[in-house]
């Protein structure tokens, strides 16, 4: 509630650091990487959204030189896990197209890690709190990711498998939003608008791996899993997280971009029957 302004500038500030800082480190050790390029752009604007992710989790507990440096630090490891998933060989055939783990689970993780690193430095000094103007605005903002969710995964993946991907983005979104209604309504007794601001989207995060690789009706089975992950989290889970992290997940990115991050990546392990690790 007293972090709007600030959240929104450090989200300025990280995404100004991220684009450019990983381009820079691709074009030093990329193989035969052109930084002008489309592609290029894309996968600088996945690390900023995984970067975003990261925030997501210390929101409202940094100051805007610590947001600045957390950038500074992200970047390289992002840059470091992105190719040890995709192009080191390690984990030849993995499946992760739209970056269930390279982008949210790293993402939150990396969060995650932040948290229980800098938690006992704001003991004491109250918690986040929202109200009913905030979580409107919440709510309206994940409507946008919702429509938009598609375009994400869809970017990069060749122009034949463009519209299967976003279809198979939409019944996952789908999946996740019936699921999250559902166990809101069961687990709580009524809806809450924290669940549909959040966990709805846990189907877009899941589906990523395997976006242009299965058919609609198992994406929609994924997004559900996905949707009951997350709901579950942030109803159960998340208190625990935060008691063995002895710190607060602001946004809860481990319910909705962790748990679900894991989903995908296990779904895509069962639509190739390859683990892949060398």
């Amino acid at each position: 509630r007293n972090h709007e302004f600030s959240s929104l500038t450090a989200t300025f500030l990280a995404v100004s650091i991220a684009i450019p800082v990983y381009m820079l480190i691709k074009c030093h050790f990329g193989e035969e990487y052109n930084a002008i390029s489309i592609n290029s752009f894309l996968f600088a604007e996945f690390a900023a959204a995984s970067l975003l992710i990261a925030m997501g989790a210390v929101l409202g507990r940094l100051n805007m030189e610590q947001y600045f440096i957390m950038a500074i630090l992200f970047v390289p490891s992002y840059f470091i896990n992105e190719w040890l998933l995709l192009d080191s060989g390690m984990f030849n055939g993995f499946l992760d197209t739209g970056g269930s783990v390279a982008i949210h689970a790293f993402g939150a993780y990396f969060g995650l890690g932040m948290v229980a690193t800098t938690g006992k430095k704001f003991e004491g000094k109250g918690e986040l709190e929202t109200d009913k103007v905030r979580n409107v605005f919440c709510l309206l903002g994940s409507m946008l990711l919702w429509l938009f969710w598609p375009s994400f995964t869809s970017s990069v993946v060749s122009g034949s498998l463009a519209i299967l991907t976003a279809i198979n983005t939409v019944f996952a979104l789908a999946g996740s939003t019936l699921a999250t209604f559902i166990f809101s309504k069961w687990i709580r007794g009524a809806v809450e608008i924290e669940d549909m601001a959040n966990a709805a989207l846990a189907g877009g995060v899941a589906i990523g791996s395997a976006c242009s690789s299965i058919d609609p009706g198992t994406s929609m089975l994924i997004g559900m899993i996905a949707g009951i992950v997350s709901t579950v989290g942030y109803a159960f889970i998340a208190e625990k997280v935060c008691a063995i992290l002895k710190g607060t997940d602001t946004c809860g990115v481990h319910n909705l971009h962790g748990m679900p991050g894991l989903v995908g990546g296990l779904s895509a392990i069962v639509v190739t029957g390859n683990v892949g690790v060398q």
